[in-house]
């Protein structure tokens, strides 16, 4: 990856792999400060993600974004070249702890430690 343009090709190509109905809101005069760059749901869950390449943070306004989703029970993860497979792995477990219990089932341990481990390492830059 050469850039933030290549992290959010791959974030677009994992949630169409995935199903999940995504969106970019507007970067510019008409949108939200600090929204993140996309906003995904699927299975009753919404999803922010801001993405970032290299050693770039989010700014002040994109953590308070990303904050006011997780104060509404949504997830919000910050994906960059460092982490994406971390996203691919949450992506790839929360699919089949949904399929799980859409059965009727549950979801198996190992799906809820790679998810929890995933969620850790794309939540890093939104509190360092």
């Amino acid at each position: 990856m050469r850039g933030e343009s290549d992290v959010k090709k791959k974030v677009k190509a994992l949630f169409n792999k995935h199903g999940w109905f995504w969106w970019m809101p507007p970067a510019n005069g008409y949108g939200k400060a600090g929204t993140s760059d996309f906003h995904a749901l699927r299975a009753g869950v919404f999803l922010a993600v801001e993405t970032k390449f290299g050693s770039n943070k989010p700014t002040a306004l994109q953590r308070a974004f990303l904050q006011s989703v997780k104060a509404e029970k949504g997830l919000s993860f910050v994906v960059d070249d460092r982490n994406i497979e971390h996203f691919e792995a949450w992506l790839d477990a929360f699919d089949r702890a949904t399929n799980a219990l859409g059965a009727g089932g549950s979801v198996a341990p190992e799906d809820g430690s790679i998810m929890m481990n995933a969620i850790a390492a794309m939540t890093e830059k939104m509190i360092n």
